[in-house]
Order: C-alpha cells, then sequence, then structure tokens
C-alpha cells in the first residue's frame, strides 16, 4: 500500500470512503462566547417562550379574578407580580399574614414548561460550552421577569398591603427550580454528555439505583393518591361544611380550583402519613398513631384528613411503604443477577427516594398565616422512608435471588458475557497489531489449508549428513528404503477436481 493511499484513508470522512477532510479557513477560532444566528435565534426561544407564556396565563388568571369578584383594576401589576411569585414557591405576606404554604401545581408546570424547551433545543452531540449557554438561556428568562416583579411589588407596598420575602429568597427559588428544569430537559435528550461533565465515573450500580428510586416514587405517590382518593370518598358527607364559607356559584368555583391547585401538597401529606410520619396543622398533627386537635383551615382539599382518635388498624397502612420497597428490591434482583453491586443499588434506591421526597416535602409545606406550619414532620420522614425503603429493598432482593428467575434483560446479558469470554478471546485479533501499510502482518495472519494431497514420509536425521527423506507409496506395507527418493508432484497428476497445485 502506498504512502499516498494511506494517507488518504486516515484523513478521510468516513471509514472505507475515498473523502477528505477540508481543513478550516485559516485565522483565529471562534471563542466560547460566539453564537451563529440559528443557536442565538433558538437560545431566544428557550429564554423567552416558557415566560412568556406563563406570565400571559398569569394576567389573564388574575383579570378572571378581579372581574368576576369586582376588584379594581388598579391593582391588577401588583396582583400578577404577586402571583407570579408565589408560582415559584416565594412566600408572601399580605397584611400581617404570612403565606408560605403555595400550591404546587403552578410550580410543576412551569417547571415542566421550561424542561420541555430546553429538551428540544438540545444539540445532538453537546459540547460543555453548549450546555452552558443553554442553561443559562432557561435561567434568563425567568431571573429577569422574577427582578421585574420585585420591583412592582416593592412599588405597591405603599398601596397595596402585600410584601414578599425579599429578592434572596426570591432568586433563590427561581434559581433552583429552573436549574432542575434545565437538568431534567438536557437529561432526557444528552444523559451521556451530562454524566460526562462529572468529575467522577458513575458506576452501574447508582444507575440501577437511581432508576428503581424513580420507579419507587412514582409507585408511593401512586399509593397516597388512592389512600387520599379513598379517604375522600368515604368522608363525603364533610362535603357540606367545607364549603359553608361559600356565598355564591364564584365562590364554590374559586375554592374547588384552589382545592385542585393544592392537591399534590395533599397527596405529599398522606405520603408522609403512609410511612408512619405525622403530619402538623400547627399545634395539631394528625398521623397512623394519633390525632392531635388544632385549628385547620375549612377547604375542601383537606376533606380526606381523618379525625381522631387513631383506629388500631391504621398501623397496617405502613405495610404499603414496606411493600413498595420490596417491590423495588425484587426488580434490582432480578435484574442485577447476583452482581456484588445489587446491594449498593438497593442502597442507592432507598437514599434516593427519600431523598426525593424530603424535596417534595419541603416544597409542599409552609407557614399558613394563623394556622401555623403546615407539613410533614421532616426528621420522622426521613427515617422512616429511608428504613422502609432499605429493609424492604433487601428483603426483596433477597427474595428475588433464592426464589425468582432473573429478568430477560439479565440473562441475556450473562450470555452475552459468557460468549464474549469463552469463544471471542482466541478468534479477534487487535487491530493495533497490525499496520496497515505493512503487507507482512496480513500474510502472518492468514492460514493456509494444506492441499488435499496424503503423502506418506518417514523423516531419517543423519547427523553426518543432510536430512534424509524416504517416501513409501500410500497404503503400501513395505518398509520404506533408506535410498533417497526424489519425488514430484506434477499438477496433471491430481484429480480433476482438485485444483490445488503442486508443491
Amino acid at each position: 500500500m502506498s504512502s499516498r493511499n494511506a494517507l488518504v484513508r486516515r484523513t478521510s470522512g468516513s471509514p472505507g470512503t475515498g473523502e477528505t477532510v477540508t481543513a478550516p479557513p485559516p485565522g483565529p477560532e471562534p471563542g466560547w462566547w460566539t453564537l451563529s444566528p440559528e443557536r442565538a435565534r433558538t437560545l431566544l426561544l428557550v429564554a423567552a417562550r416558557p415566560t412568556i407564556t406563563a406570565l400571559a396565563a398569569t394576567v389573564l388568571l388574575v383579570l378572571v379574578v378581579m372581574l368576576t369578584t369586582g376588584t379594581d383594576l388598579t391593582s391588577a401589576p401588583a396582583a400578577v407580580a404577586a402571583t407570579w411569585l408565589a408560582a415559584h414557591q416565594v412566600p408572601l405576606t399580605v397584611g400581617r399574614t404570612t403565606l408560605g404554604l403555595l400550591p404546587l401545581v403552578p410550580t410543576a408546570v412551569l417547571v415542566w414548561l421550561a424542561a420541555r424547551e430546553c429538551a428540544r433545543a438540545v444539540p445532538n452531540r453537546p459540547t460543555p460550552v453548549e450546555l452552558g449557554w443553554l442553561t443559562g438561556a432557561v435561567l434568563a428568562g425567568p431571573l429577569l421577569m422574577t427582578a421585574v416583579c420585585l420591583a412592582v411589588t416593592g412599588d405597591a407596598a405603599g398601596v397595596t398591603p402585600l410584601e414578599s420575602s425579599g429578592p434572596i429568597a426570591a432568586f433563590g427559588w427561581v434559581l433552583v427550580l429552573y436549574l432542575v428544569a434545565a437538568a431534567a430537559g438536557i437529561g432526557t435528550r444528552a444523559w451521556g454528555s451530562l454524566c460526562a461533565l462529572l468529575p467522577i465515573e458513575i458506576p452501574e450500580w447508582a444507575v440501577l439505583g437511581a432508576r428503581a428510586a424513580r420507579r419507587t416514587v412514582l409507585r408511593m405517590l401512586g399509593c397516597a393518591a388512592l389512600a387520599t382518593a379513598i379517604s375522600f370518598f368515604v368522608h363525603l358527607s364533610r362535603l357540606d361544611g367545607a364549603f359553608r364559607q361559600a356565598h355564591n356559584f364564584t365562590d364554590v368555583l374559586g375554592m374547588t380550583l384552589l382545592s385542585l391547585l393544592y392537591l399534590p401538597n395533599v397527596v405529599i401529606g398522606a405520603a408522609g402519613i403512609l410511612s408512619g410520619a405525622a403530619v402538623l396543622f400547627g399545634a395539631g398533627s394528625v398521623g397512623l398513631f394519633g390525632v392531635t386537635g388544632g385549628h385547620m383551615p375549612v377547604l375542601p382539599a383537606l376533606i380526606p384528613v381523618p379525625e381522631g382518635p387513631a383506629a388500631a388498624w391504621w398501623a397496617v397502612l405502613l405495610l404499603v411503604p414496606l411493600a413498595v420497597g420490596v417491590l423495588g428490591g425484587i426488580e434490582l434482583g432480578r435484574t442485577s443477577d447476583d452482581r456484588p453491586g445489587a446491594p449498593w443499588a438497593t442502597l442507592t434506591c432507598a437514599a434516593l427516594s427519600t431523598l426525593t421526597f424530603l424535596v417534595l416535602a419541603v416544597l409542599g409545606s409552609g407557614q399558613l398565616g394563623a394556622v401555623g406550619w403546615v407539613g410533614v414532620d421532616l426528621l420522622m420522614l426521613v427515617v422512616l422512608m429511608f428504613t422502609w425503603f432499605g429493609f424492604g429493598g433487601f428483603v426483596g432482593m433477597v427474595f428475588a435471588r433464592r426464589f425468582l428467575a432473573p429478568t430477560a434483560q439479565a440473562e441475556d446479558y450473562d450470555e452475552y458475557d459468557h460468549y464474549e469470554d469463552d469463544d471471542y478471546d482466541d478468534d479477534y485479533y487487535d487491530d493495533d497489531e497490525y499496520d496497515d501499510d505493512d503487507p507482512a502482518d496480513y500474510e502472518d495472519a492468514v492460514e493456509y489449508d494444506d492441499p488435499a494431497v496424503e503423502v506418506d514420509g518417514e523423516l531419517v536425521e543423519d547427523f553426518d549428513d543432510d536430512v534424509e527423506v524416504s517416501i513409501a507409496a500410500p497404503g503400501s506395507t513395505d518398509e520404506p528404503a533408506d535410498d533417497i527418493v526424489d519425488v514430484e508432484v506434477v499438477e496433471s497428476d491430481l484429480p480433476d477436481e482438485d485444483k490445488t497445485p503442486g508443491r
């Protein structure tokens, strides 16, 4: 092979083609701060579209509420700014009442919009610089709008009794929420690129544990939602008392809409109760082992909250988080197929599930005016959740190893490993051992089959003379002679069907 062909092959655009790579134009390379017009337009849409959509929905909602209640529209800008801050979990103070327990539905919708827009803008093979630009675009729009809303509420403080908790809390909440949105959007499209930015390599058992944690959290929330629905229908007789403060259809509609917005908060509290933790309502509390009376707000969303005293059979509900943990351990035990990392995956699943519920409990709790602090007891939640998920996970993993067959995915994995270890070690060659420009390497790697000609021979070693070979005819019973016989295989003597040349 000529050196010219080797050079063309090494610089080709793809293996097996004769395409050559065009050298970049001379001159300084563009810096990381430069963007193409198409990319700048995409980032602008990422920054502006979710913010404009959320702002338009906020303005529409505020105008509808103010027009239906007959409120003066002069306070509309302050109401829009306060609604924007409340949707991002920024505590507000109305007069002397602090409102820190805010609904989670608007927050979840805003984070979902930002994550979807971010996922659409992720390139196929993103670089760290491109991911940095994308994350900055996700944060830019909401941070700018939060600054405007803080200025509006500060300007209207002398007219309306409305105050925010300060710029540190406002920017902190917005920054955390949209960083989560950016990570979720990038992770759905370029998980490998996102993991490559970490200083350490993520082990396989950690990935399995994270996937199992996602399923565990969803199962626990599903069980909590089912328990909430059952308790709602059991206590349906309280429905009239929940709407006793409503004077007209508008009030009923407003209280119903407000209850739907607070529904995720109620489900998170139900998950805490199922784990054994108590939900605090100021001085009162509700749990599986006792109910302490306290001032509770009158809202249809709180109809499922049980009343005391606590029944003895309520303790049976502790089997729900234990069963969820066992199910997660069974899945890990079957997919891991007795690998040493399976216990670590189970521990990772329990830790990440508990951490997720801790974050959800913090988001779903807060100060509620004269009622006080409302939310799940965080310390009890962490201890009990980790105990149920960890212990149940190990029980399920051991059960799956001893009594259940591995899943098809684990069987295929083991078969692939066995096949690779036993059959491929001696048959495959490393590409680096051979040089493309050296034909001798190819000659060494090729094995030639001997021609189908049988020759019986005897090798006689003579230390004084050259090696002598005595040849006898095939099938002959006579001993070969000591004389040297020259044998020449002529091609015409071979059978017609065998075209192998003699040698």
